[in-house]
């Protein structure tokens, strides 16, 4: 009789400890890309920027901007060649966690992206340089 209780327990801590987990993250405000196209080198101002994506994100070291952009392709030079407090950075960031957990076996999968949207501006509030990256579609 022993067995057969400790068979018993042993399937039902095995159906009570497997599950499944599934999870979503977002961070930021959703960045409305119809706006992009009407970004003008030289023409759009800081003030439309604003109106058109409200208040940015911000980055507080200006080697790490450098470094996130260069590993993307976003940057036209140096970044200590621009005026570091002539940056907005708009970073909509989303996540998804799915998992499956068994006694002996786990398995998880986490996929986490970014849009984002980097505009330098020149001395006179207008646009010098941007870069747009739309990552999160994958996620949608």
């Amino acid at each position: 009789m022993s067995r057969l209780l400790s068979a018993l327990l042993l399937c039902v801590f095995t159906a009570a400890s497997a599950g499944c987990v599934i999870g979503r993250y977002a961070e930021g405000q959703a960045i409305p890309a119809e706006h992009i196209p009407r970004i003008v080198r030289g023409e759009t101002t800081k003030t439309e920027i604003l109106e058109w994506f409200g208040a940015p994100q911000s980055f507080a070291d200006a080697t790490l901007l450098e470094s996130y952009m260069s590993d993307r392709d976003l940057l036209p030079g140096p970044v200590v060649d621009v005026p570091f407090a002539d940056v907005l950075v708009y970073r909509m960031t989303r996540g998804r966690l799915e998992g499956f957990m068994l006694l002996l076996y786990n398995q998880f999968r986490v996929d986490v992206a970014s849009d984002t949207l980097v505009v330098f501006f020149d001395e006179s509030d207008r646009v010098l340089y941007y870069g747009w990256r739309k990552g999160t579609d994958g996620l949608e």
